[in-house]
């Protein structure tokens, strides 16, 4: 079952929209609320990823970082 992307894209937008009002209010970089905030950015944004490629077989010119990205 995919997902319209008018709505994946809604989701992501109200996930920055939450990154970014967590992030404001952080209260360093240990706090959990932005690596929470961060993983549920991610996820919305992979499902509008998949939701454009599976209804118009496209791709964002994006990449979200891994934990094997800071090994390099």
């Amino acid at each position: 079952m995919s997902t319209e992307p008018r709505y994946a894209l809604q989701l992501l937008i109200s996930r920055l929209e939450q990154h970014l009002t967590v992030v404001s209010q952080s209260r360093g970089s240990a706090d959990a609320a932005v690596d929470a905030a961060f993983g549920s950015l991610a996820e919305a944004f992979e499902l509008y990823e998949d939701a454009l490629y599976d209804q118009y077989s496209e791709l964002l010119p994006f990449t979200i970082p891994t934990d094997e990205d800071d090994d390099e």
